[in-house]
């Protein structure tokens, strides 16, 4: 397909779709661009990946700065543009590889009562926070997906289509195309459960064959830890903040959803514990507090954190009016602050977020040679070999400090 007949469709779907002008404008300049280097270098105007992605490294060295670490975020939109153009010849839809505020999706009436009425579903379903948030944007993005294919109804819909909405998600990451699936069969058993829809097909829906025990998790170094941990300002109040929810995740393996809600209610100074209900799981935690730990969420709390009263969540912006931290904030960019002033190298097959730190907890629980079932509940986890996805850095030390049945019928 040529980029004329691309750029032709998608300039239509960006209209219909209610994106802004500017944003229009900033596409068509780099379509301009494109059409001029395939031109130059190829002789025609046919399109592909790969003459999107030569087109990248020409102009911008974006594959060298993106294997090498040193890609700019402003320079990550502009795979954006080869995305969509690519997207759009293959599938002739506009696909959602990221949502801005600014163009939101807007479904047709039809669609969007039914999406309502899931909505409302999920409500009362008892999902977590962040489940709940992922099943609303894939149903958001499927049905979005049939209006664009011009699918008249919902009970038109047949394996072809939802395979034809997964092979959408080509180069996403596994874990990104598991929640599509997982998303897909929640919402098309909603609409069989409901009567909308009675053909079932969410149980023909699958997964590739890939295992989760194939990717092994990037933890820190201790010596990186300790460099991160040094680099941040303690002196100042979202240095305290930082510090604080940085020691939660690595040394009691914390997720960054529980950190974000903790409340003074969870601390217990006296029994030095730590009591949540976990916001993935909803299952109950109770850990023992360490020292370096408590000092550090007593250190912001007496020192650090703004002078409001008007909630007890423990960590808050640090701008008016000084709300809790918001659902949708991973708060990554706090860590690569920090690595930046500590000297730490990033890379693009190392993670940096609050995620990573999780994983290093796991790691320094097994060089202390902890017993596999142990750290499985220290991290909130409800299966020993969910755990061991943290743990692949080591194998012969995972091996050991297994435990044997024999040793568990001694205690």
């Amino acid at each position: 397909m040529t980029l004329s007949m691309i750029t032709e469709g998608l300039l239509a779907l960006l209209k219909q779709n209610h994106y802004n002008i500017s944003t229009i404008r900033f596409y068509e300049r780099e379509w301009s661009k494109i059409r001029r280097f395939l031109i130059g270098n190829y002789g025609n105007e046919e399109f592909d990946m790969e003459r999107g992605l030569a087109y990248l490294e020409k102009q911008y060295s974006f594959v060298t700065k993106y294997n090498d670490g040193t890609l700019s975020q402003q320079r990550v939109q502009l795979l954006r543009v080869v995305h969509m153009l690519e997207d759009y010849r293959l599938h002739q839809v506009l696909t959602r590889r990221c949502h801005a505020t600014r163009n939101p999706v807007k479904l047709n009436d039809y669609y969007s009562t039914i999406h309502d009425g899931y909505l409302k579903y999920l409500d009362n379903s008892g999902l977590a926070k962040s489940t709940l948030k992922h099943y609303q944007r894939i149903s958001l993005d499927f049905l979005d997906y049939l209006a664009q294919k011009d699918v008249p109804a919902i009970t038109d819909v047949d394996i072809n289509l939802c395979n034809g909405y997964l092979t959408t998600m080509a180069g996403l990451s596994f874990k990104t195309v598991e929640q599509n699936v997982c998303g897909l069969r929640h919402f098309l058993r909603y609409l069989q459960e409901s009567n909308v829809y009675e053909n079932g097909i969410a149980d023909k829906i699958h997964m590739p064959p890939i295992s989760k025990k194939a990717q092994v998790p990037s933890a820190w170094k201790a010596e990186e830890l300790q460099l991160l941990l040094a680099a941040i300002d303690r002196n100042s109040p979202i240095g305290k903040r930082d510090y604080a929810m940085i020691v939660l995740a690595c040394v009691l393996g914390l997720r960054i959803s529980d950190i974000k809600a903790l409340r003074f209610s969870n601390f217990d100074w006296n029994t030095k514990t730590l009591s949540i209900v976990q916001q993935k799981t909803k299952k109950p935690l109770t850990l023992p507090l360490p020292d370096q730990v408590g000092w550090a969420v007593i250190d912001y709390i007496r020192d650090g954190r703004p002078k409001y009263d008007g909630t007890d969540v423990v960590f808050l912006k640090h701008m008016p009016p000084f709300d809790a931290l918001s659902d949708n904030d991973h708060l990554e960019q706090r860590i690569i602050y920090h690595m930046n002033k500590a000297g730490i190298r990033r890379d693009k097959n190392r993670h940096s977020g609050f995620h990573s730190l999780r994983h290093s907890a796991a790691s320094m629980l097994l060089e202390m040679e902890t017993p596999l079932p142990v750290i499985t509940t220290v991290l909130g986890q409800t299966d020993t070999d969910v755990t061991a996805i943290y743990l692949k850095t080591d194998i012969r030390k995972l091996a050991e400090c297994v435990l044997s049945p024999e040793d568990l019928e001694d205690e």
